[in-house]
Protein backbone atom coordinates (compact mmCIF):
# COMPACT_ATOMS: atom_id res chain seq x y z
CA UNK A 1 0.00 0.00 0.00
CA UNK A 2 1.47 3.33 -1.09
CA UNK A 3 0.34 6.32 0.96
CA UNK A 4 2.36 8.83 -1.02
CA UNK A 5 3.63 9.33 -4.53
CA UNK A 6 7.16 8.23 -5.21
CA UNK A 7 9.93 10.52 -6.39
CA UNK A 8 10.44 10.33 -10.14
CA UNK A 9 12.62 7.32 -10.93
CA UNK A 10 15.34 7.22 -13.60
CA UNK A 11 16.50 4.06 -15.32
CA UNK A 12 20.12 4.67 -16.40
CA UNK A 13 19.67 2.29 -19.32
CA UNK A 14 16.37 3.81 -20.45
CA UNK A 15 15.89 7.41 -19.22
CA UNK A 16 12.33 7.60 -20.57
CA UNK A 17 11.08 4.33 -19.08
CA UNK A 18 9.10 6.05 -16.31
CA UNK A 19 8.23 9.20 -18.25
CA UNK A 20 4.54 9.67 -17.41
CA UNK A 21 4.24 12.95 -19.30
CA UNK A 22 5.54 11.87 -22.70
CA UNK A 23 8.49 14.27 -22.73
CA UNK A 24 10.81 12.13 -24.89
CA UNK A 25 10.13 13.88 -28.21
CA UNK A 26 10.59 17.33 -26.66
CA UNK A 27 13.89 16.36 -25.05
CA UNK A 28 15.25 14.75 -28.21
CA UNK A 29 14.38 17.86 -30.23
CA UNK A 30 15.86 20.26 -27.69
CA UNK A 31 19.01 18.16 -27.43
CA UNK A 32 19.40 18.40 -31.20
CA UNK A 33 18.89 22.16 -31.00
CA UNK A 34 21.47 22.51 -28.23
CA UNK A 35 24.03 20.47 -30.17
CA UNK A 36 23.63 22.61 -33.31
CA UNK A 37 23.29 26.09 -31.83
CA UNK A 38 26.29 28.37 -31.79
CA UNK A 39 27.57 28.53 -28.24
CA UNK A 40 27.56 30.24 -25.86
CA UNK A 41 23.77 30.19 -25.57
CA UNK A 42 21.07 30.34 -22.91
CA UNK A 43 17.82 28.39 -23.35
CA UNK A 44 14.92 29.14 -21.00
CA UNK A 45 12.35 26.46 -20.22
CA UNK A 46 9.44 28.72 -19.29
CA UNK A 47 6.49 27.20 -17.46
CA UNK A 48 4.42 28.15 -14.44
CA UNK A 49 4.91 26.75 -10.98
CA UNK A 50 4.03 23.10 -10.54
CA UNK A 51 4.04 22.12 -14.21
CA UNK A 52 6.97 19.72 -14.11
CA UNK A 53 9.99 21.86 -15.01
CA UNK A 54 12.30 20.11 -12.54
CA UNK A 55 11.29 16.65 -13.71
CA UNK A 56 11.74 17.78 -17.32
CA UNK A 57 15.29 19.06 -16.99
CA UNK A 58 16.35 16.16 -14.74
CA UNK A 59 15.01 13.80 -17.38
CA UNK A 60 16.92 15.76 -20.02
CA UNK A 61 20.08 15.59 -17.91
CA UNK A 62 19.66 11.82 -17.51
CA UNK A 63 19.28 11.46 -21.26
CA UNK A 64 22.54 13.34 -21.85
CA UNK A 65 24.20 11.18 -19.21
CA UNK A 66 23.04 8.03 -20.99
CA UNK A 67 24.45 9.49 -24.21
CA UNK A 68 27.75 10.20 -22.41
CA UNK A 69 27.51 13.92 -23.13
CA UNK A 70 28.95 16.59 -20.78
CA UNK A 71 26.27 18.06 -18.51
CA UNK A 72 25.79 19.56 -15.04
CA UNK A 73 22.68 20.10 -12.89
CA UNK A 74 22.55 23.09 -10.51
CA UNK A 75 19.63 23.78 -8.16
CA UNK A 76 19.78 27.53 -7.56
CA UNK A 77 17.13 27.50 -4.82
CA UNK A 78 19.12 25.03 -2.71
CA UNK A 79 22.11 27.39 -2.72
CA UNK A 80 20.51 30.81 -2.29
CA UNK A 81 21.66 30.95 1.33
CA UNK A 82 25.02 31.99 -0.12
CA UNK A 83 25.87 35.69 -0.34
CA UNK A 84 27.46 35.30 -3.78
CA UNK A 85 25.91 32.96 -6.37
CA UNK A 86 29.27 32.62 -8.09
CA UNK A 87 30.75 30.99 -4.99
CA UNK A 88 27.91 28.46 -4.71
CA UNK A 89 27.87 27.88 -8.47
CA UNK A 90 31.57 27.11 -8.64
CA UNK A 91 31.20 24.88 -5.59
CA UNK A 92 28.49 22.85 -7.29
CA UNK A 93 30.51 22.73 -10.50
CA UNK A 94 33.47 21.43 -8.51
CA UNK A 95 31.38 18.45 -7.36
CA UNK A 96 29.38 17.91 -10.54
CA UNK A 97 32.31 18.01 -12.97
CA UNK A 98 34.48 15.39 -11.26
CA UNK A 99 33.52 12.75 -13.80
CA UNK A 100 34.17 15.14 -16.66
CA UNK A 101 37.60 16.09 -15.29
CA UNK A 102 38.51 12.48 -14.62
CA UNK A 103 42.21 11.70 -14.36
CA UNK A 104 43.31 14.15 -17.04
CA UNK A 105 46.18 16.26 -15.72
CA UNK A 106 45.43 19.03 -18.19
CA UNK A 107 41.76 19.14 -17.23
CA UNK A 108 42.59 19.14 -13.51
CA UNK A 109 45.14 21.91 -13.94
CA UNK A 110 42.71 23.98 -16.04
CA UNK A 111 39.94 23.55 -13.47
CA UNK A 112 42.15 24.58 -10.58
CA UNK A 113 43.07 27.74 -12.49
CA UNK A 114 39.37 28.36 -13.19
CA UNK A 115 38.51 28.09 -9.49
CA UNK A 116 41.39 30.37 -8.52
CA UNK A 117 40.30 33.00 -11.03
CA UNK A 118 36.71 32.61 -9.87
CA UNK A 119 37.74 33.31 -6.29
CA UNK A 120 39.33 36.54 -7.41
CA UNK A 121 36.16 37.54 -9.27
CA UNK A 122 34.01 36.81 -6.23
CA UNK A 123 36.44 38.67 -3.98
CA UNK A 124 36.44 41.78 -6.15
CA UNK A 125 32.74 42.20 -6.85
CA UNK A 126 31.62 45.19 -8.95
CA UNK A 127 30.76 47.96 -6.49
CA UNK A 128 27.13 47.62 -5.48
CA UNK A 129 26.40 51.31 -6.03
CA UNK A 130 27.39 51.05 -9.69
CA UNK A 131 25.16 48.01 -10.24
CA UNK A 132 22.15 49.58 -8.58
CA UNK A 133 22.62 52.99 -10.19
CA UNK A 134 22.69 51.45 -13.65
CA UNK A 135 19.93 48.89 -12.98
CA UNK A 136 22.39 46.13 -13.87
CA UNK A 137 23.13 47.53 -17.33
CA UNK A 138 26.91 47.47 -16.87
CA UNK A 139 28.52 44.70 -18.89
CA UNK A 140 31.76 43.79 -17.19
CA UNK A 141 33.19 42.42 -20.42
CA UNK A 142 32.69 45.56 -22.51
CA UNK A 143 32.63 48.61 -20.31
CA UNK A 144 35.73 50.76 -20.55
CA UNK A 145 37.43 52.80 -17.88
CA UNK A 146 35.89 56.15 -18.92
CA UNK A 147 32.35 54.68 -18.72
CA UNK A 148 33.07 53.28 -15.30
CA UNK A 149 34.18 56.71 -14.09
CA UNK A 150 30.97 58.29 -15.41
CA UNK A 151 28.79 55.60 -13.85
CA UNK A 152 30.63 55.79 -10.55
CA UNK A 153 30.16 59.56 -10.34
CA UNK A 154 31.30 60.64 -6.93
CA UNK A 155 32.40 57.19 -5.82
CA UNK A 156 35.85 57.08 -4.26
CA UNK A 157 38.87 56.26 -6.39
CA UNK A 158 39.36 52.91 -4.69
CA UNK A 159 36.02 51.77 -6.17
CA UNK A 160 37.42 52.42 -9.66
CA UNK A 161 40.63 50.59 -8.80
CA UNK A 162 38.55 47.69 -7.55
CA UNK A 163 36.57 47.71 -10.80
CA UNK A 164 39.72 47.55 -12.93
CA UNK A 165 41.01 44.69 -10.83
CA UNK A 166 37.64 43.01 -11.24
CA UNK A 167 37.85 43.36 -15.01
CA UNK A 168 41.27 41.76 -15.05
CA UNK A 169 40.01 38.93 -12.84
CA UNK A 170 37.10 38.32 -15.22
CA UNK A 171 39.49 38.18 -18.16
CA UNK A 172 41.60 35.57 -16.35
CA UNK A 173 38.47 33.60 -15.41
CA UNK A 174 37.27 33.55 -19.04
CA UNK A 175 40.62 32.24 -20.26
CA UNK A 176 40.85 29.60 -17.54
CA UNK A 177 37.29 28.37 -18.11
CA UNK A 178 37.72 28.24 -21.89
CA UNK A 179 40.93 26.26 -21.40
CA UNK A 180 39.13 23.88 -19.04
CA UNK A 181 36.29 23.20 -21.51
CA UNK A 182 38.79 22.56 -24.28
CA UNK A 183 40.74 20.07 -22.17
CA UNK A 184 37.84 18.26 -20.47
CA UNK A 185 34.91 18.12 -22.90
CA UNK A 186 37.04 17.22 -25.94
CA UNK A 187 35.38 19.83 -28.09
CA UNK A 188 31.85 18.85 -27.02
CA UNK A 189 29.45 21.38 -25.57
CA UNK A 190 28.89 21.41 -21.83
CA UNK A 191 25.17 21.76 -21.01
CA UNK A 192 24.53 23.33 -17.59
CA UNK A 193 20.99 23.04 -16.20
CA UNK A 194 19.97 25.74 -13.71
CA UNK A 195 16.80 24.84 -11.83
CA UNK A 196 14.40 26.68 -9.46
CA UNK A 197 15.70 30.13 -10.40
CA UNK A 198 12.28 31.72 -9.83
CA UNK A 199 12.10 30.40 -6.25
CA UNK A 200 15.29 32.17 -5.14
CA UNK A 201 15.57 35.42 -3.24
CA UNK A 202 15.16 38.23 -5.80
CA UNK A 203 18.71 39.57 -5.32
CA UNK A 204 20.21 36.11 -5.58
CA UNK A 205 18.25 35.21 -8.73
CA UNK A 206 19.22 38.44 -10.50
CA UNK A 207 22.87 38.22 -9.47
CA UNK A 208 23.04 34.63 -10.71
CA UNK A 209 21.61 35.67 -14.08
CA UNK A 210 24.13 38.48 -14.34
CA UNK A 211 26.99 36.18 -13.34
CA UNK A 212 25.97 33.72 -16.06
CA UNK A 213 25.85 36.52 -18.62
CA UNK A 214 29.11 38.23 -17.67
CA UNK A 215 31.27 35.32 -16.56
CA UNK A 216 30.14 32.24 -18.45
CA UNK A 217 29.75 33.72 -21.91
CA UNK A 218 32.26 31.14 -23.15
CA UNK A 219 32.26 29.09 -26.34
CA UNK A 220 31.25 25.53 -25.57
CA UNK A 221 28.78 26.41 -22.79
CA UNK A 222 25.01 25.96 -23.13
CA UNK A 223 22.84 27.05 -20.18
CA UNK A 224 19.32 25.70 -19.73
CA UNK A 225 17.31 27.74 -17.23
CA UNK A 226 14.10 26.28 -15.75
CA UNK A 227 11.96 29.24 -14.71
CA UNK A 228 8.58 30.86 -14.47
CA UNK A 229 9.13 34.01 -16.50
CA UNK A 230 6.25 35.87 -14.85
CA UNK A 231 7.48 35.07 -11.35
CA UNK A 232 11.05 35.98 -12.26
CA UNK A 233 9.70 39.30 -13.56
CA UNK A 234 8.45 40.03 -10.03
CA UNK A 235 11.97 39.38 -8.70
CA UNK A 236 13.42 41.80 -11.25
CA UNK A 237 10.90 44.46 -10.21
CA UNK A 238 11.73 43.83 -6.55
CA UNK A 239 15.40 44.59 -7.22
CA UNK A 240 15.17 47.39 -9.80
CA UNK A 241 11.71 48.84 -9.20
CA UNK A 242 8.31 48.40 -10.84
CA UNK A 243 9.20 50.75 -13.68
CA UNK A 244 11.73 48.37 -15.23
CA UNK A 245 10.84 46.43 -18.37
CA UNK A 246 11.40 42.95 -16.96
CA UNK A 247 10.76 41.26 -20.32
CA UNK A 248 13.34 43.45 -22.04
CA UNK A 249 15.74 42.87 -19.17
CA UNK A 250 15.47 39.08 -19.51
CA UNK A 251 16.09 39.28 -23.26
CA UNK A 252 19.65 40.37 -22.46
CA UNK A 253 20.28 36.98 -20.87
CA UNK A 254 18.13 34.51 -22.81
CA UNK A 255 18.70 33.49 -26.42
CA UNK A 256 15.82 31.03 -26.82
CA UNK A 257 12.60 30.46 -24.90
CA UNK A 258 10.72 27.18 -24.90
CA UNK A 259 7.23 26.56 -23.48
CA UNK A 260 6.62 23.05 -22.20
CA UNK A 261 3.76 21.42 -24.04
CA UNK A 262 0.68 20.53 -22.03
CA UNK A 263 0.75 16.83 -21.18
CA UNK A 264 -2.14 14.40 -21.49
CA UNK A 265 -3.68 14.96 -18.05
CA UNK A 266 -5.98 11.93 -18.25
CA UNK A 267 -3.10 9.51 -18.84
CA UNK A 268 -1.03 11.22 -16.17
CA UNK A 269 -3.78 10.88 -13.55
CA UNK A 270 -4.35 7.23 -14.44
CA UNK A 271 -0.61 6.59 -14.03
CA UNK A 272 -0.54 8.31 -10.63
CA UNK A 273 -3.58 6.38 -9.43
CA UNK A 274 -1.82 3.20 -10.46
CA UNK A 275 1.36 4.21 -8.63
CA UNK A 276 -0.67 4.72 -5.44
CA UNK A 277 -1.89 1.10 -5.63
CA UNK A 278 -5.50 2.23 -5.37
CA UNK A 279 -6.63 -0.96 -7.12
CA UNK A 280 -5.40 -2.80 -4.04
CA UNK A 281 -7.95 -0.81 -2.02
CA UNK A 282 -10.85 -1.03 -4.47
CA UNK A 283 -10.56 -4.66 -5.67
CA UNK A 284 -12.05 -6.24 -2.50
CA UNK A 285 -15.04 -3.90 -2.80
CA UNK A 286 -15.99 -5.18 -6.25
CA UNK A 287 -17.88 -8.09 -4.76
CA UNK A 288 -20.45 -5.60 -3.45
CA UNK A 289 -22.62 -4.65 -6.42
CA UNK A 290 -23.30 -1.07 -5.26
CA UNK A 291 -19.54 -0.41 -4.76
CA UNK A 292 -18.30 -1.87 -8.04
CA UNK A 293 -17.96 1.49 -9.83
CA UNK A 294 -16.23 3.38 -6.99
CA UNK A 295 -12.74 3.37 -8.51
CA UNK A 296 -14.01 4.37 -11.94
CA UNK A 297 -16.08 7.20 -10.47
CA UNK A 298 -13.13 8.49 -8.47
CA UNK A 299 -10.84 8.52 -11.50
CA UNK A 300 -13.29 10.04 -13.99
CA UNK A 301 -14.61 12.72 -11.63
CA UNK A 302 -11.09 13.72 -10.65
CA UNK A 303 -10.05 13.96 -14.31
CA UNK A 304 -13.13 16.11 -15.02
CA UNK A 305 -12.28 18.49 -12.16
CA UNK A 306 -8.54 18.60 -12.94
CA UNK A 307 -9.23 19.56 -16.55
CA UNK A 308 -11.96 22.05 -15.68
CA UNK A 309 -9.88 23.78 -13.01
CA UNK A 310 -6.66 23.50 -15.07
CA UNK A 311 -4.82 22.07 -12.09
CA UNK A 312 -1.05 22.07 -12.27
CA UNK A 313 0.79 18.76 -12.13
CA UNK A 314 1.81 19.49 -8.57
CA UNK A 315 -1.77 20.27 -7.55
CA UNK A 316 -2.90 17.01 -9.14
CA UNK A 317 -0.30 15.08 -7.19
CA UNK A 318 -1.16 16.79 -3.90
CA UNK A 319 -4.91 16.29 -4.28
CA UNK A 320 -4.45 12.62 -5.17
CA UNK A 321 -2.23 12.20 -2.11
CA UNK A 322 -5.02 13.71 0.03
CA UNK A 323 -7.72 11.56 -1.56
CA UNK A 324 -5.58 8.47 -1.06
CA UNK A 325 -5.26 9.19 2.65
CA UNK A 326 -8.96 9.99 2.97
CA UNK A 327 -10.19 6.64 1.64
CA UNK A 328 -7.61 4.29 3.15
CA UNK A 329 -9.33 4.00 6.52
CA UNK A 330 -12.69 2.99 5.03
CA UNK A 331 -13.96 -0.51 5.69
CA UNK A 332 -14.28 -2.92 2.81
CA UNK A 333 -18.06 -2.54 2.55
CA UNK A 334 -18.32 1.10 3.64
CA UNK A 335 -20.03 3.65 1.40
CA UNK A 336 -17.56 6.45 0.71
CA UNK A 337 -19.17 7.98 -2.42
CA UNK A 338 -15.77 8.76 -4.01
CA UNK A 339 -17.22 11.09 -6.67
CA UNK A 340 -18.66 13.34 -3.97
CA UNK A 341 -15.65 12.92 -1.69
CA UNK A 342 -13.28 14.09 -4.44
CA UNK A 343 -15.42 17.13 -5.24
CA UNK A 344 -15.75 18.12 -1.57
CA UNK A 345 -11.99 17.85 -0.95
CA UNK A 346 -11.29 20.13 -3.90
CA UNK A 347 -14.12 22.52 -2.93
CA UNK A 348 -12.78 22.77 0.61
CA UNK A 349 -9.44 23.90 -0.85
CA UNK A 350 -10.66 26.38 -3.47
CA UNK A 351 -14.03 27.43 -1.97
CA UNK A 352 -13.62 26.96 1.79
CA UNK A 353 -16.50 29.29 2.77
CA UNK A 354 -18.95 27.64 0.38
CA UNK A 355 -17.81 24.22 1.61
CA UNK A 356 -18.37 25.19 5.25
CA UNK A 357 -21.84 26.51 4.47
CA UNK A 358 -22.72 23.30 2.61
CA UNK A 359 -21.73 20.95 5.46
CA UNK A 360 -23.48 23.10 8.08
CA UNK A 361 -26.93 22.03 9.30
CA UNK A 362 -28.69 24.99 7.73
CA UNK A 363 -26.75 25.04 4.44
CA UNK A 364 -27.97 23.77 1.09
CA UNK A 365 -26.35 22.56 -2.11
CA UNK A 366 -26.94 25.57 -4.41
CA UNK A 367 -23.59 27.33 -3.89
CA UNK A 368 -21.48 24.24 -4.52
CA UNK A 369 -23.58 23.26 -7.54
CA UNK A 370 -23.02 26.74 -8.95
CA UNK A 371 -19.28 26.15 -8.44
CA UNK A 372 -19.58 22.77 -10.17
CA UNK A 373 -21.29 24.49 -13.11
CA UNK A 374 -18.38 26.93 -13.41
CA UNK A 375 -15.96 24.02 -13.58
CA UNK A 376 -18.04 22.17 -16.18
CA UNK A 377 -19.45 24.76 -18.63
CA UNK A 378 -22.96 24.36 -20.01
CA UNK A 379 -21.77 23.31 -23.49
CA UNK A 380 -20.11 20.21 -21.92
CA UNK A 381 -22.46 19.58 -19.01
CA UNK A 382 -25.30 17.69 -20.69
CA UNK A 383 -22.86 15.09 -22.03
CA UNK A 384 -21.11 14.66 -18.67
CA UNK A 385 -22.35 11.74 -16.59
CA UNK A 386 -19.66 12.60 -14.01
CA UNK A 387 -21.05 16.12 -13.53
CA UNK A 388 -24.58 14.74 -13.09
CA UNK A 389 -23.19 12.19 -10.64
CA UNK A 390 -21.59 14.86 -8.44
CA UNK A 391 -24.66 17.10 -8.63
CA UNK A 392 -26.94 14.23 -7.67
CA UNK A 393 -24.78 13.32 -4.70
CA UNK A 394 -24.64 16.97 -3.55
CA UNK A 395 -28.44 17.08 -3.50
CA UNK A 396 -28.84 13.61 -1.98
CA UNK A 397 -26.45 14.40 0.88
CA UNK A 398 -28.71 17.29 1.97
CA UNK A 399 -32.03 15.64 1.11
CA UNK A 400 -32.90 14.66 4.67
CA UNK A 401 -33.26 18.35 5.53
CA UNK A 402 -36.33 18.81 3.36
CA UNK A 403 -39.03 17.24 5.47
CA UNK A 404 -41.75 19.33 3.83
CA UNK A 405 -40.61 19.01 0.26
CA UNK A 406 -37.77 18.68 -2.21
CA UNK A 407 -34.96 21.17 -2.79
CA UNK A 408 -35.44 23.90 -5.38
CA UNK A 409 -32.70 22.47 -7.60
CA UNK A 410 -34.24 18.99 -7.50
CA UNK A 411 -37.64 20.43 -8.45
CA UNK A 412 -36.06 22.35 -11.34
CA UNK A 413 -34.72 19.09 -12.78
CA UNK A 414 -38.22 17.62 -12.57
CA UNK A 415 -39.59 20.60 -14.44
CA UNK A 416 -36.97 20.12 -17.15
CA UNK A 417 -38.17 16.56 -17.71
CA UNK A 418 -41.72 17.85 -18.18
CA UNK A 419 -40.77 20.69 -20.55
CA UNK A 420 -41.63 19.56 -24.09
CA UNK A 421 -39.57 22.38 -25.67
CA UNK A 422 -36.22 21.30 -24.23
CA UNK A 423 -33.87 18.95 -26.08
CA UNK A 424 -33.36 15.34 -25.09
CA UNK A 425 -29.78 15.87 -23.89
CA UNK A 426 -30.85 18.34 -21.23
CA UNK A 427 -33.64 16.01 -20.15
CA UNK A 428 -31.26 13.05 -20.02
CA UNK A 429 -28.89 15.01 -17.74
CA UNK A 430 -31.75 15.95 -15.39
CA UNK A 431 -33.04 12.37 -15.42
CA UNK A 432 -29.58 11.12 -14.35
CA UNK A 433 -29.43 13.66 -11.52
CA UNK A 434 -32.91 12.68 -10.27
CA UNK A 435 -32.11 8.95 -10.35
CA UNK A 436 -28.92 9.52 -8.35
CA UNK A 437 -30.76 11.65 -5.79
CA UNK A 438 -33.40 8.97 -5.32
CA UNK A 439 -30.94 6.04 -5.24
CA UNK A 440 -27.46 7.47 -4.52
CA UNK A 441 -25.91 4.10 -3.78
CA UNK A 442 -27.94 2.19 -6.35
CA UNK A 443 -30.13 1.13 -3.44
CA UNK A 444 -32.16 2.88 -0.81
CA UNK A 445 -29.00 3.71 1.13
CA UNK A 446 -28.62 7.46 1.57
CA UNK A 447 -25.49 9.67 1.66
CA UNK A 448 -24.11 10.16 5.16
CA UNK A 449 -22.67 13.68 4.86
CA UNK A 450 -21.37 13.69 8.44
CA UNK A 451 -19.17 10.67 7.75
CA UNK A 452 -17.76 12.31 4.62
CA UNK A 453 -17.22 15.58 6.50
CA UNK A 454 -15.38 13.79 9.32
CA UNK A 455 -13.20 11.96 6.81
CA UNK A 456 -12.29 15.23 5.08
CA UNK A 457 -11.68 17.10 8.34
CA UNK A 458 -9.36 14.28 9.38
CA UNK A 459 -7.17 15.22 6.43
CA UNK A 460 -6.53 18.65 7.96
CA UNK A 461 -4.32 16.95 10.55
CA UNK A 462 -1.86 15.97 7.84
CA UNK A 463 0.73 18.27 6.32
CA UNK A 464 1.23 17.34 2.68
CA UNK A 465 4.71 18.55 1.80
CA UNK A 466 5.53 19.76 -1.70
CA UNK A 467 6.14 17.03 -4.21
CA UNK A 468 8.97 17.40 -6.69
CA UNK A 469 8.04 19.72 -9.56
Amino acid sequence: MNLKLKQFQFDPNDPFKFDLLGRKEEILNLSLLASNVNSPAVIAIDSRWGTGKTTFIKLWEQYLKAENKPRLYFNAWETDFSDDPLVSFLGEMNEGLKNLIGSSDKANEAWEKTKAAGRQVAKRGIPALIRVATAGIIDADKIIEEEAVKAAGSLAGDALDNYLQQKEAIYEFHNALANFIENSANGRQLVIFVDELDRCRPNYAIELLERIKHLFNIEGLIFVLALDKEQLGHSIAAVYGNGIDSTGYLRRFIDFEYQLKKPDISNYIESLISSLDLEEFFNPRVKYRELQCDQEYLKKVFIMLALGLQLSLREIEQFLASINIAIRTAKENEYIFPALLVFLIISKHFKPDAYQRYISDDGDEKELIDYLYKIVPEKNRNDSFECALVEGFLIAAKKSRFSKGESAIFLRHREILQDAELDNKGKQYSDTVINIVNRPAGTGHGVNLKQLKDRIEWLSRFDFLDIQD
